[in-house]
């Protein structure tokens, strides 16, 4: 009998109290990791307590999934975040071979908040950053001040700090006062 009882209130309590609200959760970090690789892409689930269900991916399927051109428990109902965000990225298909192809116009600047200099020999470009291979110490401030990053090669820009950087790799108000910043 006291079982049952127990069932039964049990039953009703979680009955009457909502699911939590689980959101996608998206971020990036800019560091040289797997397959020489300079950003490090990463999806999560938020519930409102914890992110679960964390999963780093390559570049081309995260933009695939945050496009909600794949369907993915990270983006169930398909929507374009970067469209919501006006962020320039998704997927192209050229005219005349129908080949679809991931872009992203902010993703290939990061890595100029962490580096003075590409830092693979393929190409000859300037960062942003005051020291060779990481911020100076005014821009390592700045970054975690804004964008709540302690270290730029260890940390990620998740949520809404993800689509905060997006946004400012692309403003050169924003890059020319990150790169005044001198200690």
């Amino acid at each position: 009998m006291r079982i049952l009882l127990l069932l039964i209130i049990w039953g009703f309590t979680v009955s009457i109290m909502p699911e939590p609200n689980v959101r996608p959760v998206f971020g990036v970090r800019v560091s040289i990791g797997a397959n020489s690789q300079i950003n490090t892409y990463v999806c999560c689930l938020n519930n409102g307590r914890v992110l679960s269900q964390k999963k780093i991916m390559d570049e081309k399927s995260f933009i695939k999934i945050v496009s909600g051109q794949w369907p993915s428990i990270y983006n169930p109902k398909r929507i374009n975040y970067f469209e919501e965000n006006n962020i320039d990225c998704g997927i192209a298909k050229d005219p005349e071979t129908l080949i679809e192809t991931t872009y992203c116009i902010p993703f290939d600047s990061l890595w100029k908040i962490r580096f003075a200099t590409y830092p693979f020999n393929t190409r000859i470009e300037e960062g942003w950053s005051n020291k060779l291979h990481k911020p100076s110490l005014k821009q390592e401030k700045y970054l975690y001040d804004r964008y709540n990053v302690g270290e730029v090669d260890a940390n990620f820009f998740m949520d809404s700090s993800f689509w905060r950087i997006l946004h400012d790799v692309t403003d050169n108000d924003w890059i020319r006062s990150y790169k005044a910043l001198r200690d």
